[in-house]
This record gives structure tokens, sequence and C-alpha cells, in this order.
């Protein structure tokens, strides 16, 4: 889990980041822990010894402090290669300033004291282009689902299978300990688990292989790890007893 940092020497000015940063991540369920806190750069630095990478810093250009924005970005770079380094000024030339100093920012944000949901709209949207570029360097790893109550992120090994619901754009989620039904087709799911090992297709099942435990070729039944059945018939479970021999061998 990503933590944020905002790193501000104005109070208001922190204040009011960490509070637009926290409605936004609640409101649209991103996995991302907020600092609120450690905001002074050498704290910064000093807490990354203990926390994993990569992480969100929202970098005052302008600070008054033992180091400005430019040089804690620099630094930060150096330890945190992936990390995402977002410039906040309430000078727009200042963005200038950081483009030759090798620390490939990845965003700005210049500040208005007039128009604070300007602000929160720019934050929304760098945390969502963030949350967008980690689904796709974990999408090997995790799926993302956004349920009314918010997003998700599932680990691929508890998933189970994906049946499309008849009539519907929906597909019905199956994992371990649990269900879930997604406004999504099963087709556009398919495309986005199409490189995954251990996933095998049917026309209307996206079954994962690690968490079958045995198939019944008599009956068309399969068995899963959390003592589920599925009954998938007799067209379906001759081929998938081919695909699962060959998976397991």
């Amino acid at each position: 889990m990503a933590t944020v940092f905002v790193v501000e020497d104005n109070v208001f000015q922190r204040e009011m980041m960490l509070q637009y940063i926290e409605e936004v991540v609640a409101e649209r369920g991103y996995g991302f822990q907020l600092d609120h806190e450690t905001w002074q750069p050498r704290d910064v630095l000093k807490e990354l010894g203990h926390i994993s990478t990569p992480n969100i810093y929202f970098l005052d250009i302008d600070l008054q402090l033992d180091q400005n924005g430019i040089d804690l970005g620099r630094e930060l770079r150096s330890v945190d290669l992936n990390g995402y380094i977002i410039f906040v000024t309430s000078h727009a030339d200042k963005i200038k300033e950081v483009i030759d100093q090798y620390i490939s920012p990845f965003s700005y944000i210049v500040k208005s004291v007039t128009d604070s949901d300007a602000i929160k709209d720019d934050i929304a949207e760098v945390l969502a282009k963030i949350k967008e570029k980690e689904n796709m360097i974990h999408q090997h790893n995790t799926f993302h689902v956004e349920l009314p109550t918010g997003a998700i992120e599932l680990p691929l090994k508890d998933i189970i299978y994906f049946e499309t619901v008849p009539r519907s754009k929906k597909t019905d989620l199956r994992v371990l300990n649990g269900r879930y039904t997604i406004n999504k087709y099963l087709k556009t799911i398919k495309e986005s688990l199409e490189d995954t090992t251990g996933f095998i297709s049917f026309k209307s099942y996206l079954i994962n292989l690690e968490n079958v435990v045995s198939v019944n070729k008599e009956e068309g039944f399969i068995l899963f790890k959390d003592n589920f059945t599925l009954y998938v018939g007799q067209r379906i479970i001759t081929k998938f007893y081919e695909a699962f021999k060959a998976y397991r061998s």
C-alpha cells in the first residue's frame, strides 16, 4: 500500500491538501495510506527506511525549510526510484526550474488560494492517474473491482471463477469465501486477463485452474478449494479436464 506524504511548510495549505487527499481517497476507495504527521523533509526521508516503496509525494517547490522542494525531490528520487512525485507551487513559472533536474516528477499542481475546488480536482486527477498506473503494474497480481461501496483489489490467487450473468452486462465473480457482481461484460474481463497464467476461458466462464481441487467428468462438476462445486455440463467438462491435467502436469 502506497503512503501519501504532503511536504508543505504552510500549515493552512498543508491541512487543506491533506483534507482534499483524504476525501478523494475515501470517495474513490483508493488503497492509499495518508501520513498526517510526517512533513519535514528529513523526517520523510527517515520514514522511507521503514516502509516499502513506491510512495506518493506532494512537494511544495518553495519550501522554506532545510531543503526546498526541488532538492528534496532529487533526494527522494534517489531512494524511491518509482515513487510518484507531484510538485506543488503557487507560481506556474516555477515548474520550469524542475524540468532539467533529472527528478522525473509524475505531475504538477498550481495551487490557488481563491479556487479550492480546482486544487481538489487536480488532486483527484493525479491520484486517479496514479491508481490507473498502479493497476497496470499489478494487473498480474490483483484484479481491480469497482463496487457501490468503493473499489477493491482482489488477489488473483483468491479468484475461483467468473461467470456471465444471463441477459445482462454483469459478471458474477466467485472468490475464496466470497462473491461479487461486477458491472462488466465477461468478454472485457477476459481481455484484461488474457496474458495471466492459470486462467482458462469458455463462452460463459473464466476459471482459475489454481483453485481447482478435482474434476468430475461423469457428472460435469468442478470442485474448488472452498469446497464449492460448479456444474458446467458435459460439453465443457471434457475440454476443461484436459486443460486441468495439462496445467497440473
